[in-house]
């Protein structure tokens, strides 16, 4: 049985709706600028992966948007993207078509204004916990689109949305649904957000002035991750059923891997990260020598990036020379939760595609991150086997398989 992605939808710092995205990755565009939602006075850190444009209004009512955080609207909208994208869905019955939602935070912003209020001694307004929950964009996305079946929210920090499209292949292998609407969504671009990660000296703080070269994953001299926010939503359905009812099928999920570092709860492990590419292979029944690209976790901190150099090699061995990799996060930041999810986007759009995108700001690599990043530029490659990673705080590894439809 082949589980396929039919449909997809994205709000990112480099564009909205999935060509818009893609287009601007190929061309290695920089979606890292100073932060404008909030003074960022005090901050170490004050530029992020921003999403400028972005107009809840289009899509809820002035009630909805009174109802939601930031990362359920953002989350609405790559489904309703996602939606439309794959088509009509009409014959399949609500209670098989399920959600399988991950986000690291939730609506933290709805819980750092709910602390300012109560410090002025303010009530708190009727919708304060649907709106802070994790699960209310699965929840919301359920009621908006009329989908009743089951109904997933997975956190597991940075590689939320990678086990909840992991989730959503579970479910359709099992016969538990005949459709699922995976991903992830995050905002936490929030000043106590961005304090507490400060506090763990974990985002970039050298390139505040020069936010255009921010965001340098595997390269010699990046000194932590820019944050970032944003929204990706995958449709999946069998195949058979998708080309049944005559679907446009980008490309197939072919495999879900996870495994703990169990080692250290902010600290990546060799080991562990290895250990899910090996589990996500062997779930699709693929040798290590066919996977032809590698969209990395590759979040520009200077221990995590070669940590997951390493990892490739132990896993791919000298053939890891020979596999084209590139780095998302270059261009958007990290969106915690979501970035699995916008990475998948962009596995499926290099098989989809035959274009890999570049990792943006490798002027010089790391001495100790010497394979093929594709450095600032895009390539063509005919990839037919690809691999996403997401690696998260409590050694929570996830990685997950995609190839072509004719693979």
């Amino acid at each position: 049985m082949y589980i396929v992605v039919t449909g997809m939808g994205i709000v990112a710092p480099i564009g909205t709706g999935i060509d818009q995205f893609w287009n601007a990755a190929v061309k290695g565009a920089n979606g890292i600028s100073p932060i404008q939602g909030f003074d960022p006075f005090g901050l170490h850190s004050r530029i992020a992966g921003q999403i400028a444009q972005f107009n809840s209004a289009d899509f809820l009512t002035p009630k909805q948007i009174e109802q939601t955080d930031r990362f359920t609207q953002l989350a609405i909208s790559a489904a309703q993207q996602a939606l439309t994208d794959a088509g009509d869905l009409t014959g399949y019955a609500p209670r098989r078509l399920a959600v399988s939602l991950g986000s690291g935070m939730g609506g933290f912003g709805t819980f750092e204004s709910s602390v300012a209020r109560k410090f002025q001694n303010k009530s708190m307004p009727p919708f304060t916990v649907p709106r802070i929950m994790a699960n209310s964009a699965a929840a919301w996305i359920a009621t908006k689109f009329g989908w009743k079946g089951a109904n997933l929210t997975c956190s597991t920090a940075c590689s939320s949305a990678g086990n909840a499209i992991g989730m959503a292949l579970d479910l359709l292998r099992t016969g538990k649904a005949d459709a699922v609407i995976a991903g992830g969504a995050e905002a936490c671009v929030l000043p106590l957000t961005m304090s507490a990660f400060e506090a763990l000296h974990t985002l970039s703080t050298g390139f505040n002035d020069d936010p255009d070269h921010a965001s340098r994953p595997f390269a010699k001299g990046r000194d932590g991750f820019v944050m970032g926010e944003g929204a990706g939503m995958l449709i999946l359905e069998k195949e058979e059923e998708a080309l049944r009812r005559g679907a446009k099928i980008y490309a197939r999920l072919a495999g879900y891997g996870c495994a703990c570092d169990a080692t250290h709860l902010v600290a990546p492990d060799v080991d562990g990260q290895a250990a899910a590419m090996q589990a996500a292979l062997q779930d699709a029944g693929i040798a290590p020598e066919r996977v032809d690209y590698i969209n990395a976790h590759a979040t520009s901190t200077p221990l995590g990036d070669v940590v997951e150099t390493k990892a490739i090699k132990q896993v791919f061995g000298e053939r890891a020379y020979e596999i084209a990799i590139s780095a998302t996060k270059s261009m958007v930041g990290h969106s915690i939760g979501a970035s699995a999810a916008i990475g998948s986007i962009a596995t499926v759009m290099t098989l989809y595609t035959g274009m890999i995108h570049p990792t943006i700001n490798l002027a010089e690599a790391d001495p100790e991150c010497d394979l093929d990043y594709t450095p600032n530029q895009a390539i063509q490659k005919n990839a037919q086997v690809a691999i996403s990673n997401a690696f998260a705080f409590g050694g929570n590894n996830t990685t997950l398989v995609y190839t072509t439809h004719s693979t």
